[in-house]
């Protein structure tokens, strides 16, 4: 008998040290799942920006928190991304509410995609707590130092066009070691001269495919990587002081923030802080001049659906399916650059010119 009890217990302890090897609690949300079935082995702290694992070609960086029809669109359009024969990981990111509930069907829309998708790998994250979009936007990506990786930013109410990898690769072979180019933006809709009042930007010459402007894009924005880190290591630094704000009273966009600080919502935008930053830096951004180089409305390289949350309320701003503008053919004339590029202040005044000299920006 006492034979039998002692192989019982052995067996019972072995199949206890299977379970605790093979299975994973992820004790903020109580859900359990496989290790086999989680390609994203790399655990992150609310707060802290994210170093992930592995180094990807093209990583997708999906901030999302209560819609999950509206990251099923965002999905959708991912889905049908070229890849180009790449290595590509999309990380989708949930945000908790300020009680700690997360989202039942946004994650289980998630869980969907990291299912079906075959083009690379899916990875699924859940704040350990609420991080605002703010924390969303900052700590969800921390490259390496001299990284290569190219990523994309997107909130869930994002669609991408089937050819933004093979754009923003492109961008990145001419425009990396441009010392004052801070990121690449796929925005071309809403684009706006912010001082001194919201003016839209229309006298970039039409003999231009991209020009380089002051303001960050957000409608699906790709940091360069070593701009990103000082980003993100200036901010968490600054904001241990409380009297601190990244005001730029100049700007239309400062009066949004203060309206926001009025409110207690300062949080949900960031594009306040990284613009401080990267005006203080001299650094600008990469914007997409197709439709005007073209002549053509189907160029669009994203399209914000602009759903209800925290920066509109109602319905959706755009009620119509915007997709068939979206750039679906791909042409060589699109890899042609002008001989100078010039760079644009806030107000649309011209600051000065990037030559090229064999093949490369100076």
């Amino acid at each position: 008998m006492k034979e039998f009890r002692k192989q019982a217990f052995l067996i019972g302890l072995t199949l206890i040290i299977i379970v605790i090897l093979i299975v994973k609690v992820e004790w903020p949300t109580k859900r359990w799942f496989f290790i086999t079935n989680d390609p994203c082995l790399v655990q992150c702290t609310t707060g802290v920006p994210c170093q992930y694992p592995d180094e990807f070609d093209f990583r997708i960086i999906v901030l999302t928190f209560n819609r999950p029809e509206s990251l099923r669109k965002c999905l959708t359009h991912i889905a049908k991304l070229y890849t180009l024969g790449d290595r590509v990981s999309v990380d989708i990111w949930i945000d908790r509410s300020k009680d700690g509930e997360v989202d039942d069907s946004t994650v289980t829309v998630s869980r969907e995609f990291q299912k079906n998708w075959t083009q690379g790998q899916v990875c699924v994250h859940i704040q350990q707590r609420n991080a605002y979009l703010i924390g969303q936007w900052i700590d969800t990506w921390r490259p390496r130092e001299n990284s290569h990786e190219i990523a994309l930013i997107l909130e869930d109410d994002i669609d991408i066009s089937p050819l933004t990898y093979k754009w923003l690769k492109l961008m990145n072979s001419k425009f990396r070691n441009v010392s004052d180019v801070g990121g690449y933006t796929l925005q071309m809709e809403n684009v706006n001269y912010v001082k001194p009042n919201l003016r839209a930007v229309s006298n970039i010459p039409k003999t231009d495919n991209v020009f380089l402007y002051r303001l960050i894009g957000t409608w699906g924005y790709s940091p360069k990587p070593n701009e990103w880190r000082g980003f993100q290591d200036w901010f968490h630094e600054v904001r241990k002081d409380n009297t601190f704000k990244p005001y730029m009273p100049d700007l239309v966009i400062n009066k949004w923030f203060t309206g926001f600080e009025s409110h207690g919502t300062s949080d949900s935008m960031c594009s306040m802080w990284s613009t401080y930053y990267f005006n203080k830096s001299n650094l600008f951004t990469v914007y997409s001049n197709l439709k005007g180089y073209t002549g053509q409305d189907n160029m669009l390289l994203d399209i914000n659906r602009m759903e209800p949350g925290l920066h509109y309320n109602g319905q959706s701003w755009i009620t119509e399916d915007k997709s068939y503008l979206l750039l679906s053919v791909w042409n060589s004339e699109l890899e042609k650059f002008p001989e100078y590029l010039p760079r644009y202040d806030f107000d649309g005044s011209f600051v000065n010119k990037i030559a090229e000299n064999n093949n490369t920006y100076l």
